[in-house]
Order: C-alpha cells, then sequence, then structure tokens
C-alpha cells in the first residue's frame, strides 16, 4: 500500500464513528416519529370526542321488525264509557241501563235481538262475534280476562253489552266458574259476590244467568239479587235455564227492568241447526212483534249468522238492541 493510500485509509476509519453515531441519532428520532404516529392510528376510542366519526349506513338486507301489540293488550286510549257512572256513587250508578243502552236502528213492527253469551272465555271466538255486524248483544263471562277492552271493542262495532253471571246449576257435575252465586250463601255473601264480579268493569246494561237452574229457583236469594241490580240500575235478562225460574216474578215484584229468552239458538252446534233455530226465532217475532235469542261463540253459530243477518231487514225484521225489546215489552205490558 502506497502512502497516499495509507492516508486516505486513515482518514476513513477516523471518520467512521462520527458518521455511526449520526445516523443512529437519525434513526432513533425517526423511530419516536412513527411510534407516535402509530400510536394516534391506533387508539380511536382515545380521540373519538375530539373526532366524531359519520354513523355507517344501514346495510339494504335491513328490514325494521313490525310492532306487534300482543293480544291480551288493552287498549291505552280513553275509554268509551268516560263518561259511566263511578262505581262508589250508588246515585249515578242507577242510571248503567240508560247510559250504556245502545241506540236502536230504525225499526217497524218486527224485531228481535240475539243475544251471545259466554263471550270472552274463547278469545278468538269471541273477537269473530265483535265483528260481525250488529247490533248484537254480546254477554261478557264476568271473570273473562280483559273486560274493558273487550267490552271498548264490543261498543266500536255498536254491539251492547251484558254481564254473564254465573249461578249454581241444579247438576253438582256442573262448573258455573269463578264468582258463582249458590244457594248455600248468605245475603251478605251473594252481595260481596256480585260486587266482585261486576265492580271491576263496566260498560254493560244488566246481567243474565249462566247456567243457574238451582240458583234461579230459590226466591229468597234472587230477591237479593235484584235488590242489587235495582241499585246498580241494571236489567235482568232471564236466560231460562228452568222451566220454573223465579227470575221474572222476583224482577217484577222488586221494579227492576226485566225480558225473557224465548229461543235457545245453538242446542246442536251445526249450521244448520242454528239457522233452523233462527227461522223459529224469525216466527216468534212475527207472532209477538219481539224475539229474543240466544246463542253462544260457536263456530257454527258464527257461520250461521254471518249467512242470515244480511238479509233479515229484506224481510221486514229489524235486529236490535235487547234494550229495545225491554222498551217495546215494557210499554205493552199491564199496568
Amino acid at each position: 500500500m502506497s502512502d497516499k493510500q495509507k492516508k486516505a485509509a486513515r482518514a476513513w476509519y477516523g471518520a467512521r464513528p462520527v458518521f455511526l453515531i449520526a445516523g443512529a441519532v437519525a434513526l432513533l428520532g425517526f423511530g419516536v416519529v412513527f411510534g407516535v404516529t402509530l400510536d394516534l392510528a391506533t387508539r380511536p376510542a382515545k380521540h373519538a370526542a375530539a373526532a366524531p366519526q359519520a354513523a355507517p349506513k344501514p346495510s339494504r338486507q335491513y328490514v325494521a321488525p313490525k310492532l306487534e301489540i300482543a293480544p291480551e293488550a288493552e287498549p291505552q286510549q280513553a275509554s268509551i264509557f268516560s263518561t259511566a257512572p263511578p262505581l262508589d256513587k250508588k246515585p249515578l250508578a242507577k242510571q248503567a241501563l240508560t247510559l250504556n243502552a245502545v241506540p236502536s236502528p230504525p225499526a217497524g213492527d218486527i224485531v228481535l235481538a240475539v243475544v251471545i253469551d259466554d263471550m270472552c272465555l274463547d278469545r278468538p271466538r269471541a273477537v269473530k262475534m265483535i265483528s260481525l255486524d250488529g247490533p248484537l248483544t254480546l254477554s261478557l263471562m264476568t271473570y273473562a280476562d280483559g273486560l274493558p277492552g273487550l267490552v271498548a271493542q264490543a261498543r266500536e262495532r255498536g254491539h251492547e253489552v251484558m254481564a254473564h253471571l254465573p249461578m249454581e246449576p241444579i247438576d253438582p257435575k256442573e262448573n258455573p266458574g269463578p264468582g258463582a252465586l249458590r244457594v248455600s250463601m248468605d245475603d251478605a255473601t251473594i252481595r260481596k259476590t256480585i260486587a266482585g264480579d261486576l265492580d271491576n268493569w263496566s260498560g254493560y246494561v244488566g246481567i243474565n244467568n249462566h247456567m243457574g237452574s238451582k240458583f234461579t229457583k230459590d226466591r229468597a236469594r234472587m230477591n237479593v239479587v235484584m235488590d242489587e241490580l235495582k241499585a246498580r240500575g241494571l236489567l235482568w235478562l232471564d236466560s231460562k235455564t228452568i222451566g220454573d225460574t223465579v227470575g221474572p216474578s222476583v224482577a217484577k215484584a222488586a221494579g227492576v227492568p226485566f225480558v225473557e229468552r224465548d229461543i235457545f239458538l245453538d242446542n246442536t252446534e251445526t249450521v244448520e241447526a242454528v239457522t233452523a233455530q233462527l227461522e223459529a226465532l224469525v216466527t216468534a217475532a212475527k207472532a209477538h212483534g219481539t224475539a229474543i235469542g240466544i246463542g253462544h261463540p260457536h263456530d257454527a253459530t258464527f257461520t250461521a249468522l254471518r249467512a242470515w243477518l244480511p238479509h233479515l231487514a229484506g224481510r221486514g225484521i229489524t235486529l236490535v238492541p235487547v234494550t229495545e225489546i225491554l222498551k217495546r215489552r215494557t210499554a205493552k205490558a199491564p199496568a
């Protein structure tokens, strides 16, 4: 190696540590900058408030779920019976029949009422009956669920409402249901039971008996019932589940408005049998000017009524609420 080459090599080796230190410092500075940048990029939650992000666009496949109301839900709007008498005001309670009666359509000399008992234990069938054109008279079981809402639905469709009060039958194997009146009860228990059956809902014009072939034969017990109906301003419709019921005579003696059933419509649950009984109801109405038939929310009864009702007016006969029958029979009754 020449002297010139040795001099150049010494110059290079002498400068090398300086360059290495400078390079290390540069690399270190670059690393710090890069690390801070990476840290900021990977911590969005910490800086979300400073830089809000746009809401993500919904997927094209998303469909908002439909809001469905459960079948048992009660209407939340004000009841159509907001003017109904408070239950704790006896003087006002005497107006229940007048307040809750459905106006009768214009009617000629021949009218009839169709009462559907046992309503609302089978809700789907009850709703089907309510859907028919009225005015039917729907007698709701006093121990059914959701009575205020069902009353509102019935009234909205133009139907009149009654309370179907359970009473003791002759056959002990037959169960009239909760809140039944029994001949073993004393007067105070009868009154308390009636209050339990009627005081938690309103909108009805009167009561008729569910079963009751034994209870409606007991004059002393029926006297207590009529005293309660008179205090509440309600009518009595005797279903006549037994031939020797004392209901009408006790009601008359107590000054309680009353009517009686003429025809049972669906002892046989076929469309043909129910239609035949509806025709028997027409015959009774033509003979006496008024008639009351009682049926139940059976499928056969619904099908027969749906076909039969639309033709009634064309035959010169008007379907009316039971209160219209009461008015006409009271007017014809001897003083």
